[in-house]
């Protein structure tokens, strides 16, 4: 990530020209130039100013390109840039709309947008914040959506705390979990966001009532749905943790990973491999040792 601070002395601020669309169709012309294609694009005045972000995507099929720009006296300054790698870049939406919004209730202006991997079918959202003249990443948030709730605004993540590919193997047999998902909960503040999810039980409950439903209905082959019934079992653990549960959510590892889980006809060193599953995950977990 690569990113720059636009500050303008007072004197440039009072004797700036109106705004015109046409200095960022000229960045645009840069990078075409390039062999970069605007993909799109958003902006707003604010405070007399154009603010812009824009998004660029090569003919060569590498990563995408943002950035954005305050554009004074006919021309557009480059505040903020994010060169991806192997990324696809694309502008999202807050609770208030398209574009540049008043998310944090501050007087600044925030935009969202997503990265992409497409090869490990992974996102994040960034968070952009406009205000003065100055362009400011604030957040990034694995998997992040916004969603509402009882008329407020929330920020769902999910990481991997546990790595993106999880490895439990014993001998003979091994899986892979790329859905060991822990779930948190974000509200906007006053240039930020806090972390909110103690305040909403109820969403753990539900979410813990929602992956227990599926997990059950993955016992009817566990051989072949093993790697997502253990990232499941995790991602209800770090459910109940949320909730301050944690006792209770180490309680039901041991149900989710008793050999009676395994139905009969699954071949021993399998049965054996689940049952010993738990004892492993404690260690990953740092499970504390006063927990049975």
């Amino acid at each position: 990530m690569n990113s720059a601070v636009l500050l303008l002395s007072f004197a440039t601020l009072f004797s700036f020209a109106a705004p015109t669309p046409d200095a960022l169709d000229a960045k645009a012309a840069e990078w075409a130039d390039k062999g970069y294609k605007l993909k799109d694009r958003v902006s707003r005045t604010i405070d007399g100013v154009l603010v812009a972000a824009a998004v660029y995507a090569p003919s060569d099929g590498s990563g995408d390109r943002l950035e954005a720009y305050a554009v004074l006296k006919g021309k557009a300054y480059l505040g903020y840039t994010h060169p991806g790698a192997a990324e696809r870049l694309e502008l999202d939406e807050t609770p208030s709309g398209r574009g540049f919004q008043d998310l944090f209730k501050d007087g600044s202006s925030v935009i969202t947008y997503r990265s992409i991997i497409p090869v490990l079918h992974a996102s994040s959202l960034q968070v952009l914040r406009y205000q003065r003249f100055k362009f400011e990443r604030v957040a990034e948030f694995p998997e992040g959506r916004f969603e509402p709730s009882a008329g407020k605004t929330l920020l769902v993540s999910r990481d991997l705390p546990l790595g993106r590919f999880l490895t439990v193997a014993c001998e003979d047999f091994a899986t892979v979990s790329q859905t060991a998902f822990r779930t948190r909960l974000h509200a906007p503040q006053k240039g930020g966001f806090a972390d909110v999810s103690a305040k909403h039980p109820d969403y753990y409950a539900r979410e813990i009532e929602r992956k227990t439903q599926v997990m059950d209905r993955l016992k009817a082959d566990l051989q072949k749905n093993a790697g997502e019934y253990l990232g499941l079992a995790l991602s209800v653990y770090y459910d109940y943790s949320a909730r301050g549960e944690a006792r209770k959510g180490w309680s039901r590892q041991k149900e989710f990973f008793s050999v009676a889980q395994v139905p009969a006809y699954a071949q021993g060193k399998v049965r054996a491999c689940f049952s010993s599953m738990r004892r492993d995950l404690r260690k990953r977990l740092a499970v504390p040792a006063d927990l049975p």
